[in-house]
Parts: C-alpha cells; structure tokens; sequence
C-alpha cells in the first residue's frame, strides 16, 4: 500500500478559507500540482540522512524536506492512519521552503524546470514545485494519504 504527498500551489488569499475549511486539497491543474510516493520520498530521505549525517531521522536532519512535506506545518485536519492529513504552507513558507530545499540538496533544478510540461513526476521535480511557486507568489496545500 502506498501513500501520496499530493501538494497544490494556490492563491495565497485562499489559506484563510482552506484553514476554516478543513479541507486539504483545492482542485486545480495538473500544472499547479505536484505528487509522488510519500513512502518513496520517507525512504530516499532516511537512506540519505543515514548515510550522510549517521542518523535515521531524516525529519530532524533535513527540516526544510519535512517542512515541505507538512511537518510543522498548520494542518488543516488531522486523521489517523490511511486518512488524509492536510496542512497549507503560507506565501512566506513557501519562500523559505523553496531556498531551504536548495540548501539541503534537494533541489538541482530551478523553477523553469518546473515549467516543462511532463506527466512524469518524481522527487527531484520537489524542489522545482517549490521554486516555481515562490516565483508565481502561491501558498501551497498539501495532504498524505
């Protein structure tokens, strides 16, 4: 059983309604959302921090991945396991997320990479998602399920 990060770049004015809401995704084009694996990217990140750092807890070792992820992030519901947990990352965050993926060596593509259409996502298009958002000044909403 796999689980998805689905992200989804919005308009900043919209982070208030989708709080209120407790709705975590908003309905856009494909062009706004990015998705992959969520167990996939746990994997590659804790394999990496393992590596890298000698520890297993990725989420304290790269936190600029976890935030992108909604680690820390407002959530806007919280469920048990196998259901959806939304959260949204403000404007701002996204701005820092963005820089902060390229710090941590998340991202080696810009966002023109993003730009390319392609159907074919995968966790190094993470970092360009984000970048292309903080260029098009969006807020993001997210959710694993």
């Amino acid at each position: 059983m796999s689980m998805w990060l689905t992200l989804t770049k919005i308009e900043p004015s919209l982070v208030e309604e989708v709080l209120e809401r407790r709705e975590p995704l908003v309905r856009s084009s494909t062009g706004d959302t990015f998705a992959c694996d969520y167990r996939i990217l746990d994997a590659v990140a804790e394999g990496r921090a393992e590596v890298e750092m000698g520890a297993a807890d990725w989420t304290t070792v790269y936190p600029w991945l976890a935030r992108s992820v909604g680690h820390g992030s407002s959530a806007v519901n919280e469920h048990g396991p196998g259901d959806a947990s939304g959260f949204v990352l403000t404007l701002d965050e996204v701005r820092r997320v963005a820089e902060g993926l390229i710090t941590e060596g998340w991202a080696s593509r810009n966002a023109a990479a993003w730009a390319v259409s392609s159907k074919d996502r995968g966790l190094e298009d993470l970092g360009p998602f984000f970048a292309a958002a903080a260029v098009e000044e969006k807020a993001v909403v997210g959710a694993v399920n």
